[in-house]
């Protein structure tokens, strides 16, 4: 496949079913891709036929789109393809204009290319590349590797969640799963988006629509570490499990682990009551015959715990576990809004932007040729540069977003009004010159400053 000349790269777009759909947190209230689509396709370039269009990943929302769709109760198991069908089919209503557009920029000979990301893993169905083409025209896909490149490889992309434990998938490369449950194919799930569907959801449900916003998912873990219901902390403890397996997690997060853990172990071991309300879930979970004397010694340290939470979790909708777990009495040190629990965990807040541009730097190191790295997942725009004299960029979001390092003291509360907070809408630009150099920018197309 030859290169064009330019080269453009946005992600993290996460559209979902338009004015129909409440969790849709793509920004269009200005039709604003479509008309960067069209801008693209007006330009000196566009009209010969020389911009290739990225998409860098989580393009589209299917981890919310839709949730009655899934009625899969798994931990390892995603949509079928027929599931992943349906949720396409409402974005692509919701958003018309934008597959339209895509056809205009496409009609000019100019190339799109839609990668998938943590949040679209459905894009390897074929059934999903098809209607994808049917409606958009002829798109091109990148799946299956962590990195692509343009230019002889002096251009890498990468969406980034593969460096990401909570979002990392253990079969990239296929991950379509043919003998899964029930003997229909479906799709490997990754935590992020068990813990979308399951608990993030309901938050977005119940009043905050903001919640699935944050970046990284320790950012939410921590809001949640500062509220008063138990239920909340202990959803608050298993995002952060998941997030000290990241191999730059600090300080904070192994004390925090602790905490939790051993105040849930406590209160199933000395208090029947709770015990026995613990004991209906685990019946409804793992074992319908099992006594409170079972789980007491199933349950006995903050692993086995942490295993049952992640089996309960795909299982039962939070209405129904999360005011069982509020009834854990605190003991020890462990307080309801005990200042010191917030602090402890304050670091690491960037840890997720920090180590993408380790990542890129490991490619400049690599090769020498590598030139320009461009990554996404994080909703935070970077740009740094490399000793070596590369270039690394990441245009973060075309949702809100919120930087939590310059606000670590929001709560569930602030939550409730998406429209509270600001976007910027960025892309990066690489263009290869008549002497081969590759010059690159990243440009903000719109943005929203409060």
């Amino acid at each position: 496949m030859e290169d064009k000349t330019v080269t453009l790269i946005i992600s993290d777009l996460h559209v979902g079913g338009g004015d129909e759909d409440q969790g849709d947190d793509h920004v269009y209230d200005k039709q604003q891709l479509r008309n960067f689509i069209d801008q693209q396709t007006k330009s000196t370039e566009g009209q010969k036929g020389d911009v290739e269009l990225i998409i860098n990943g989580d393009f589209l929302e299917f981890a919310q789109v839709k949730s009655d769709v899934y009625k899969l109760g798994s931990a390892k198991y995603w949509c079928s393809e027929a599931e992943s069908l349906l949720k396409l089919k409402a974005i692509t209503t919701g958003h018309a204009d934008i597959f339209e557009a895509f056809k205009r920029f496409q009609e000019k000979r100019n190339r799109l290319t839609i990668a998938a990301g943590n949040h679209d893993v459905d894009l390897y169905w074929p059934e999903v590349q098809k209607h994808l083409r049917e409606v958009g025209g002829p798109i091109d896909f990148e799946l299956g590797n962590v990195w692509y490149s343009r230019y002889q490889n002096r251009l890498r992309i990468t969406h980034g969640h593969m460096f990401d434990p909570a979002n990392k998938f253990e079969r990239w490369n296929d991950p379509i799963i043919r003998d899964a449950e029930g003997g229909v194919a479906r799709l490997e799930m990754c935590p992020g988006t068990l813990f979308m569907v399951k608990f993030v959801n309901w938050l977005e449900e119940n009043g905050y629509p903001f919640a699935d916003n944050l970046k990284p998912v320790t950012a939410l873990g921590r809001i949640l570490w500062g509220e008063s219901r138990i239920g909340l902390l202990t959803v608050s403890w298993m995002l952060m499990r998941f997030a000290a397996r990241h191999p730059t997690m600090v300080a904070g997060i192994k004390e925090m682990n602790e905490e939790i853990g051993k105040t849930l172990v406590k209160a199933i071991q000395r208090d029947d009551k709770f015990a026995t309300e613990v004991t209906a879930l685990y019946q409804k979970v793992r074992d319908s015959s099992a006594t409170v004397d079972t789980v007491k010694l199933n349950l006995n340290n903050e692993d086995a715990l942490f295993d049952f939470m992640t089996e309960l979790i795909p299982l039962l909708e939070p209405k129904d576990w999360m005011p069982v777990f509020d009834k854990a009495k605190l003991g020890g040190t462990m307080s309801i809004g005990n200042p010191g629990r917030t602090l402890a965990i304050k670091a690491g807040n960037n840890v997720d932007k920090q180590f993408l541009w380790k990542k890129a730097q490991e490619q400049f190191l690599l090769d020498g040729a590598v030139k320009v790295v461009v990554m996404g997942h994080t909703h935070q725009p970077d740009e740094q540069h490399s000793q070596s004299g590369g270039t690394y960029y990441n245009p973060g979001s075309w949702t809100r977003y919120v930087d939590y390092e310059k606000n670590p003291n929001l709560t569930l509360a602030d939550l409730a009004n998406d429209k509270d907070f600001n976007y910027e809408l960025n892309y990066v630009r690489v263009e290869q010159m008549n002497d081969k150099r590759l010059e690159s920018k990243q440009i903000t197309f719109d943005t929203d400053v409060r």
